[in-house]
């Protein structure tokens, strides 16, 4: 029970630095060159922590799964 306990901790830690590290990644880009002027500026900033989101929880979860075959394959020998 414990392991599962320790299990989330890592999971919900390496979700949020992935988020975190794609949102500074993000945030290198020239956002200005691909939207209308017209749109509300805050609009474009939503859109940025939402893909950084998607992407940062997209490869977290890439990594865990990873992580986890990797402990699988252990079992086969």
């Amino acid at each position: 029970m414990q392991n599962l306990g320790v299990n989330a901790i890592f999971t919900l830690v390496s979700h949020l630095v992935f988020i975190w590290l794609s949102f500074n990644c993000l945030q290198v880009i020239d956002w200005k060159k691909f939207y209308n002027k017209s749109v509300n500026p805050r609009m474009l900033q939503l859109l940025i922590a939402f893909l950084a989101v998607a992407l940062g929880y997209t490869v977290s979860s890439f990594f865990l799964n990873i992580i986890s075959v990797s402990q699988n394959l252990t079992l086969l020998f």
